[in-house]
């Protein structure tokens, strides 16, 4: 689960040394920072119904939080993608590492890489994933409410990839 930190105040000590998940959570009973540790999320492999090609998610905090939505990070192999698809109350990635691709049905695709961000209003069915050559990897934010999850449509085919 996810951890709450005590702030240190000015006066604190900083040590080297990282407490461990229970020296954590013993320090967090009155606090009002939470943190969800790297090493406590497992990435879990992209849905082969949703993605082509080999991807990873990593969730970043809980995606039943109705404050803030979900969060992942999503790395993918070289030539792999994710499926058309849309958002009906938009999409925020932040590309993290390499260099993709995005693209909007009907329009060029755009190359991204890493510092970009990009916003995918409402409803625009679209697809992403990484160049042919390049591994790359972003933080997809999902909008919080209700009725806010994507709508999965078609694979982005070998043909029509391999053709832009």
């Amino acid at each position: 689960g996810a951890l709450v930190l005590a702030g240190c105040s000015d006066g604190d000590e900083r040590s080297s040394e990282t407490p461990s998940p229970s020296a954590r959570e013993a320090a967090s009973a009155e606090a009002g920072i939470t943190v969800w540790p790297a090493g406590q999320r497992a990435s879990t492999v992209g849905d082969r119904d949703l993605f082509t090609g080999d991807v990873a998610i990593l969730p970043l905090y809980d995606p039943t939080d109705a404050s803030t939505g979900g969060a992942g990070q999503v790395t993918f192999q070289p030539g792999a993608r994710t499926a058309w698809h849309s958002h009906p109350a938009g999409q925020r990635l932040i590309v993290t590492d390499g260099t993709g691709w995005i693209q909007q049905e009907g329009q060029d695709r755009i190359t991204v890489s890493e510092g970009d961000v990009v916003w995918f209003e409402p409803g625009v069915k679209h697809w992403h994933g990484a160049r042919a050559d390049s591994w790359f990897s972003h933080i997809a934010l999902a909008v919080p409410g209700e009725n806010t999850s994507n709508e999965w449509l078609e694979p982005v085919d070998d043909e029509h990839y391999g053709a832009l």
